[in-house]
Parts: C-alpha cells; structure tokens; sequence
C-alpha cells in the first residue's frame, strides 16, 4: 500500500561475519553519545563514516534502501553495487565506467567465498580521470 511502510524483513545471506561484527563495532561506537551527546558535531568525519557504512549494512540486510527523516532516493545521488558469488572461476567487475566527475559516488561491496586461478574481482574500472 502506497504510503504505508512495509516491514522490514532480513536476508539470512546477507549477515556475513563481517557484516555483523560492522554493525557491532557501530552499535558500540555509537553508545558514547548516548551519555555525552555534546560529543555530535557536525562536521564528524569518523562518526559520519560510522553512520554511513551502519547504513549500507543495513540496507543489505534488509534488501532496501533506507531513508532518513524526509530523505527521498533523489537525495542519494551515485550507484551501489552488491555481488555476492560462492565460487568464482570467471572475472567479476562490479561497476565498469568511462569517468567519475568529482562529485560522483560509487560504493562496491563484493564477497567472493572462493577465487579460482582464472578468476579475478575488480570493484571498479575507470578510464579517465576519477574526481
């Protein structure tokens, strides 16, 4: 139903170890605000950093994107790419492009559980200049 929000529902596959040890270490990370809030600032680098790889997280747990507050899709400008292979013999790019312009955004996450001899993983190919 339009306008109504749906529930979220885990993907099993997507709680990587990795995954949950990140949303952990976030999970702690975040409670020094709980009793010294004057601590958030605006202009954070490592609690920005935080937040936006917990976010990514949980997007991929819940398989959606999830916005904050008002925020819209059209806010969140750039390409997310997730890749996932059990066994990988062949080449896996996750975003192939001619260029990046400086205000361009790409987040990768791959996971391969084995890379054979003729395999390879590329997160990203450029040609140009990036930035």
């Amino acid at each position: 139903m339009a306008g109504q929000a749906q529930p979220l529902l885990v993907r099993p596959q997507a709680l990587t170890d990795e995954r949950v040890s990140r949303i952990t270490g976030a999970h702690g990370a975040l409670r020094v605000y709980l009793s010294r809030p004057e601590l958030l600032v605006g202009d954070d680098a490592e609690l920005k950093e935080v937040l936006g790889r917990l976010r990514r997280d949980l997007e991929e747990v819940y398989g959606r994107r999830l916005p904050f507050g008002d925020e819209k899709e059209a806010d969140r400008p750039g390409v997310e790419i997730s890749q996932q292979a059990d066994l990988l013999h062949g080449k896996q790019v996750g975003m192939r492009v001619g260029g990046i312009t400086e205000r361009g955004r790409a987040h990768i996450d791959q996971n391969a559980g084995t890379v054979e001899a003729t395999g390879e993983q590329v997160g990203i190919e450029v040609e140009g200049t990036l930035g």
